[in-house]
């Protein structure tokens, strides 16, 4: 079968202008098939990550995590905007802005070590509410999806008593080179982080904070969950669990009776991921772990005086040593201030240079509980383990170790007290 292509009578095909006009719309034409092939769109999803409060000075916040990808080929990222989020100028507050894109297979960001990559860009912090950061080298995305993280660090001289956050209002915020598109989205935003002056917040003066950890009308009752009566079975004002009685401690597990503590502290809230050292199997002593049981010797300091009986080989309730609220007395690490009040009742002095009336970190955060055998004045210790001197606690060493021998700083020994070596 022959086809012939017909044209108009009247069409000069050899005019010039006929034939400029007809390549012309020929390349127009092929050029919008080409731009219709070649179109690709970016797909972007965003997660909240830090949660609660934040000190000044605190570094490798995670805010936000950004999933992207496409639909077909590749895109070329440039830049993201960030606009300020909270009841703060971010200029005055946050002190960088990091980009790190997750490449370890590891869940969470890292950033020492087997770290994530970190993307640099320009700035690298507020320079206005409202802030384009520039990728250094565009980013490049497939249809395997890809996650960033948005990690602030906040400066030392911030303070407290604002919020913080970040948000993306829609996706012209995200840059890409064309043709590729950006698929809708409105308002990817992080928590509102507050800025307080200690670990877990200034709560009489910031009472939005309390809703972390509590619940008032709605709050879950905990003891028909866990068969527990009495002052255990009480219905609670806690989030999630949290058991510090040997009644629960000695016929749960940690990851049950701490689990209001772990739902920050497992590596998505707080910067500290307690919960893997108490789950960390190459410790010795995971979760600080009790050897023995006694009345005597494994006591506890609350209530001070009374103790608190666990079985052998149980990993400890978080407020043993913490308090959730802090330490009017400045202890680090919120380190209770009734665990100091027991030590310094029961005879135990401080080193002479660090006499502050605090626990420091001088290693006292050890010694605290666990006596010397060269003490003399302490007539009890708090969680039952004498730390026996000289050499024998430190076999490997041919120095002499004395009272303010350091039981991590300086054999490096012990390492985190969460997950003892």
């Amino acid at each position: 079968m022959n086809y012939k292509l017909a044209l108009p009578a009247k069409l000069n095909i050899a005019s010039p202008a006929h034939l400029l006009m007809l390549t012309l719309l020929s390349v127009l034409f092929i050029f919008a098939l080409c731009s219709t092939a070649l179109a690709n769109t970016l797909f972007v999803s965003s997660a909240p990550v830090q949660r609660g409060s934040v000190t000044p000075g605190l570094e490798n916040i995670v805010m936000q995590s950004l999933e992207f990808r496409t639909d077909k080929d590749e895109a070329f990222v440039t830049a993201i905007r960030i606009r300020e989020f909270g009841t703060n100028n971010d200029t005055a507050t946050i002190s960088s802005v990091k980009f790190y894109k997750e490449t370890n297979g590891i869940a969470g960001l890292q950033v020492a070590g087997n770290a994530d990559a970190f993307t640099t860009t320009t700035p690298s912090a507020f320079d206005a509410d409202e802030t384009r950061f520039d990728f250094s080298s565009s980013q490049v995305i497939t249809d395997s999806p890809s996650t960033y993280y948005i990690v602030y660090t906040i400066s030392q001289t911030a303070l407290p008593g604002v919020t913080i956050g970040s948000r993306l209002v829609d996706q012209s915020y995200i840059s890409v080179v064309a043709p590729t598109v950006v698929a809708d989205f409105t308002n990817f935003q992080s928590n509102e982080i507050a800025l307080v002056d200690k670990p877990h917040g200034s709560f009489s003066s910031s009472t939005n904070i309390c809703q972390t950890c509590h619940a008032v009308h709605e709050a879950p009752d905990f003891g028909p969950t866990f068969g527990l009566t009495g002052e255990n079975g009480t219905r609670r004002l806690l989030v999630q669990p949290y058991f510090e009685s040997p009644d629960v401690v000695n016929t749960t597990t940690a990851e049950i009776y701490n689990a209001l503590c772990f739902t920050c502290h497992d590596g998505t809230g707080a910067i500290s991921n307690i919960k893997s050292d108490y789950e960390d199997v190459s410790a010795a002593y995971a979760g600080h772990e009790t050897t023995r049981t006694s009345t005597q010797s494994t006591t506890g300091w609350k209530p001070p005086g009374e103790g608190k009986v666990y079985n052998a080989n149980i990993k400890m309730p978080c407020m043993v040593c913490h308090d959730v609220h802090g330490s009017t007395k400045g202890n680090i690490k919120m380190l209770a201030d009734g665990l100091y009040d027991y030590a310094k009742t029961n005879g135990w002095q401080e080193e002479t240079s660090t006499d502050n009336g605090k626990i420091d970190g001088n290693d006292e955060e050890c010694k605290v509980c666990h006596r010397y055998e060269s003490e003399t004045t302490r007539t009890s210790i708090v969680m039952g383990i004498d730390l026996v001197m000289p050499v024998t606690h430190n076999p490997s060493s041919t120095e002499t170790p004395s009272k303010s021998t350091g039981c991590i700083t300086t054999y490096g020994c012990h390492s985190d007290p969460h997950a003892l070596k």
